[in-house]
């Protein structure tokens, strides 16, 4: 998608062929041998990006591949890591169950209880148990990805674009703790069955998004890009 939006920029790139790629392709094929060896199937798709992107330098040149380096990065979110996620998502499933508990009581006035990645009401009347479905990787790739694609595109500085990388993390923690807030409110309301049917609902499962969406266009603002906007308009307006 990136390449399809950059391509009046991509077109005007001076091509021409680069034998030195040859050494991107190697080291692709090598890795792949690795990963083969190894059995591990992540190795050999990064082995697949790196030899699809030396073979586009070799074919295209140095300055397509400066020209294309981001868009391939890119490349790195679909690098499976199912044998990780473990590791990744247990850590996000407690650090979401302690903060959502811990607003339901202070915030809401809701009596709940946690054990673990447990959510309970002291009488019994509904509980719940963060899985590792619920943990927010999914949301926090997707959120991670969208901020690289949105720090590269709209912002030219370094601390500008890593701002706003940062702050994917932060972001997608709200967002999965709104949702399971949600949860608790409509269970704590109307009892298990509602909090059942928010926490199965496809409309209710695309709100740990919002938050995010929100937190990044107003974080982007906060930057500069809608001062620069502004700025510009009021330069173009005749005096």
């Amino acid at each position: 998608m990136l390449l399809f939006v950059k391509r009046e920029e991509l077109i005007l790139v001076p091509k021409t062929q680069w034998w030195p790629a040859l050494a991107l392709i190697v080291a692709g094929l090598l890795l792949h041998v690795v990963g083969y060896l190894v059995q591990q199937t992540r190795v050999s798709t990064v082995a697949f990006f790196i030899g699809l992107y030396g073979l586009a330098g070799l074919v295209w040149g140095p300055r397509w591949l400066k020209a294309t380096f981001f868009p391939f990065f890119l490349f790195a979110f679909c690098v499976p890591i199912a044998t990780l996620s473990e590791k990744i998502t247990f850590p996000l499933r407690l650090l979401a169950t302690r903060i959502t508990v811990s607003l339901a009581q202070s915030a809401l006035g809701i009596d709940v209880l946690q054990n673990g990645t447990s959510i309970w009401e002291p009488s019994g009347r509904y509980q719940y148990e963060v899985a590792a479905a619920c943990s927010g990787l999914r949301s926090l790739t997707a959120i991670f990805a969208l901020a690289t694609i949105y720090g590269f595109i709209e912002f030219k500085r370094n601390w500008q674009r890593v701002t706003i990388i940062a702050s994917a993390f932060p972001l997608a923690v709200i967002g999965n703790v709104v949702r399971l807030l949600t949860i608790i409110v409509a269970a704590e309301t109307f009892g298990q069955p509602a909090g059942n049917y928010v926490h199965e609902n496809f409309w209710f499962s695309l709100l740990p998004y919002v938050p995010p969406m929100i937190g990044l266009m107003t974080l982007g603002y906060w930057l500069g890009r809608g001062r620069a906007h502004n700025i510009a308009v009021l330069e173009a307006k005749p005096v």
